[in-house]
């Protein structure tokens, strides 16, 4: 993938067309960042939402015994 966007460089480089290349890929790189915040993110609610979970459960059995 990266030899093809380096080709793609080289290509709009000689064509005069560079900085509509470099803001398209710098807008890859955003919604690149954006996506890998969201699923951290979320990976972290899930994560905080099991422990919280776990900790009720194993609260109840404490009082049961």
């Amino acid at each position: 993938m990266m030899f093809v966007l380096g080709i793609l460089a080289l290509s709009a480089a000689d064509n005069g067309g560079m900085r509509p290349m470099l803001l398209l890929l710098l807008g890859v790189a955003v919604i690149l960042l954006l996506m890998g915040c969201s699923i951290a993110l979320l990976t972290l609610r899930s994560q905080r939402k099991d422990r919280l979970a776990f900790n009720v459960l194993e609260q109840s059995d404490r009082e049961k015994i």
